[in-house]
């Protein structure tokens, strides 16, 4: 009994390891997703004001320092195309945050589940506190404002990804670049879904866990 409690504690540790590097990961990932579309929601809603500072700054990368130049530089850049392909980037890290949110998500459920079965093994009491961190002991102690923190995520990447994906669209219409409107509805489209099935997860998986115990009464 005592090597099954055993790789089973081990086989908890390196899962809540595994589990927090998701975590850091799903974190940098919404910081990232969030800088791209406030950028790129910058180029949709004030072209005027944040492309001479882009082509400044791609002209400083590439050496060019003469006047002239960089207003050729300017004049020549496909600003439409490079919208299309921020939403490409915007896509691909959307997909990335579900993906992560969803496996940490996951795997916190399974440590929940994991700590019963440990607890299980060992023979603890029920009031015991040993192997309820991710389980009994969160959900016991956890504070309001906890709850909210994942209406604010949501919220935030909602309010900022629906505003450039609004914006990106309407702009191609009504600058009458159809190819590029098709080509940026189609990647819209896919982008919202994903953000859906976000909100959705952190919504309906961030509930407490109640795991049957079957460990020494009291009195025995």
């Amino acid at each position: 009994m005592k090597e099954s409690a055993d790789l089973l504690a081990d086989h908890y540790q390196k899962t809540y390891e595994l589990t927090f590097e998701l975590w850091k990961q799903r974190n940098q990932t919404f910081l990232t997703l969030l800088g791209v579309i406030g950028g790129a929601t910058l180029l949709t809603f004030s072209p005027a004001q944040t492309e001479p500072l882009l082509v400044l700054w791609l002209a400083k990368g590439l050496g060019v320092t003469e006047k002239q130049g960089i207003r050729d530089l300017g004049a020549g850049f496909p600003f439409g195309l490079l919208q299309s392909l921020l939403l490409v980037v915007v896509f691909y890290l959307m997909v990335n945050l579900y993906h992560r949110s969803l496996y940490v998500l996951r795997n916190y459920k399974y440590l929940a589940h994991l700590e019963q079965e440990i607890r299980n093994a060992l023979g603890l009491l029920p009031d015991a506190n040993a192997f309820t961190r991710e389980g009994r002991f969160y959900w016991s102690d956890r504070a309001f404002l906890q709850g909210i923190v994942k209406w604010c995520y949501i919220g935030l990447v909602g309010c900022l990804l629906f505003a450039f994906l609004g914006g990106r669209t309407i702009e191609d219409f009504r600058t009458r670049t159809l190819l590029l409107a098709c080509v940026d509805l189609a990647i819209s489209l896919p982008t919202a879904v994903f953000f859906l099935a976000y909100a959705r997860a952190s919504i309906s998986m961030d509930t407490a866990q109640i795991v049957l115990f079957r460990g020494r009464s009291s009195n025995s």
